[in-house]
């Protein structure tokens, strides 16, 4: 299959499965904002981060590395996955018996059987995932993303009205649907197979490590950059702005959820053609062109809608979280440009570059956070995670072209930033002819980007109508 179609097959049906389920959960937040207060949500919050926090820890970052290795043609599955899930077993038996001394953390102490289980959850559904998109089974992994929406919002309804259980209902609902994804996978791809403590091997075991140990302290890292933002809001400004600055997140979760589902088929894709080397710096040059402009337009174009999405998805007492989205649209912006150069990593299993680009950053965020919450508040947190990124994105563009030289389109990125940069100073600080500006901008941000949009737009056309 031609490599295009291919990256484009895979990204149309993962977006299926996406899409249908993550927007669901957009329509529930009137609920989750109309049912927990603003502290509330923001505990809430604190809780789900601790945990992602622990995640990799609990791992050891095997899921990475059974993503990796199986979805190399020359592997042994079964020896990858059985590998993986002995791992998996054996550090999950070791978390659990360090868990009890999660309740000595300020803030968690009521909550450490819930991160415990929680952890666990999404570790064995994320390995179970991981192993089904590596060998490309797209349909498969696509269902099982609505089932798991569609199961979290089952049983958030289920915890949050008539039974009542706040918080602990809100982070219960994730895991649970969790534990029921892993069942269904186990069942429906009968993932039993592939299982055996026969044919685990230490060899396999090791090479894996090798891989995988680098990625625990970078997702860690990108942890930090990700969150300690918001335990330093919370401290320094108060539970209640942490909840504003939480829920603020949920419109550039939009630009998020674009980039990921093209992120997850984007990977497969720059595995498989990593073999001539010409012809994947030609590849990566013409999709990150189109990739850029595609964010930078989202994110364009999402700018002035953000009041207008705030009263739509959120509760009225939520509503002064709209002033940290433009931000925070920018930051996810560049979150994504940094996860598609970071797959360069990923093809050439340099995962310690990985982590040091990602140790710079969230040293920076870290700074950042310090230097500008106390004065700024929450938007200082907002800002800082923009810079933080935007760092990241220079570093591993200028590093990554060691292994993989490709066109980065500096002046394109650069003019693209700038735009978005006009738009917030008008939009947050509510300037004079605001309007006109969004419209102005929005329209140079086509005039920039177009072309390369249309190009690929009528290549998939051609290749639609050939077919």
């Amino acid at each position: 299959m031609d490599r295009y179609k291919k990256l484009l097959s895979n990204t149309l049906i993962l977006s299926i499965g996406t899409f249908s389920s993550k927007l669901l959960v957009y329509f529930l937040m009137p609920l989750y904002t109309a049912i927990l207060s603003t502290e509330q949500y923001g505990t809430a919050d604190l809780i789900t981060n601790a945990a992602n926090l622990l995640i990799p820890f609990c791992c050891i970052g095997i899921t990475h590395g059974v993503f990796r290795f199986a979805a190399d043609e020359e592997e042994n599955n079964k020896v990858v996955f059985s590998s993986g899930v002995s791992v998996l077993l054996l550090s999950s038996a070791v978390f659990l018996l360090v868990s009890p001394f999660l309740s000595f953390i300020p803030y968690l102490e009521s909550y450490a059987w819930l991160i415990a289980f929680y952890v666990i959850s999404s570790n064995f559904h994320t390995l179970a995932k991981e192993y089904i998109r590596a060998k490309g089974r797209m349909k498969l992994y696509a269902t099982q993303g609505i089932l798991g929406t569609a199961l979290t919002i089952a049983f958030n309804l289920l915890f949050l009205i008539p039974m009542k259980l706040g918080v602990t209902g809100y982070v219960l609902s994730v895991a649970v649907a969790d534990a029921v994804g892993t069942l269904f996978l186990i069942i429906y791809a009968k993932l039993y197979k592939d299982f055996s403590f026969k044919f685990a091997s230490k060899f396999k075991i090791k090479e894996m490590l090798k891989y995988s140990l680098p990625m625990m302290p970078t997702t860690v890292i990108w942890w930090i950059t990700n969150v300690s933002d918001r335990f330093v809001v919370t401290y320094v400004c108060g539970s209640a702005e942490n909840g504003l600055y939480s829920a603020a997140y949920k419109i550039p979760t939009v630009i998020a959820l674009v980039a990921g589902v093209f992120n997850e088929a984007w990977q497969l894709s720059a595995i498989s053609e990593s073999k001539d080397r010409e012809e994947v710096s030609n590849f990566f040059s013409a999709v990150f062109e189109r990739y850029q402009a595609i964010l930078f337009l989202g994110c364009s174009v999402l700018i002035p809608f953000t009041p207008l999405a705030t009263r739509i998805l959120l509760n009225d007492s939520y509503f002064s979280a709209w002033t940290f989205m433009p931000v925070l649209l920018v930051a996810t912006v560049f979150s994504s440009l940094v996860t598609f150069i970071g797959t360069i990593y990923t093809v050439k299993k340099k995962t310690m570059m990985s982590l040091v680009t990602a140790a710079f950053g969230a040293i920076l965020n870290i700074v950042l956070n310090f230097a500008l919450i106390p004065r700024m508040g929450a938007q200082g947190a907002g800002i800082a995670t923009a810079i933080s990124y935007f760092a990241v994105f220079v570093l591993r563009a200028i590093h990554s072209k060691k292994f993989m030289p490709f066109n980065l389109k500096a002046c394109k990125v650069a003019l693209n930033t700038l735009i978005v940069i006009v738009q917030i100073i008008f939009m947050v600080l509510s300037l004079p002819y605001n309007i006109l500006v969004q419209i102005v901008m929005i329209g140079l941000i086509l005039a920039i980007n177009g072309k390369s949009l249309i190009s690929a737009f009528m290549k998939i056309l051609k290749k639609i109508v050939k077919n």
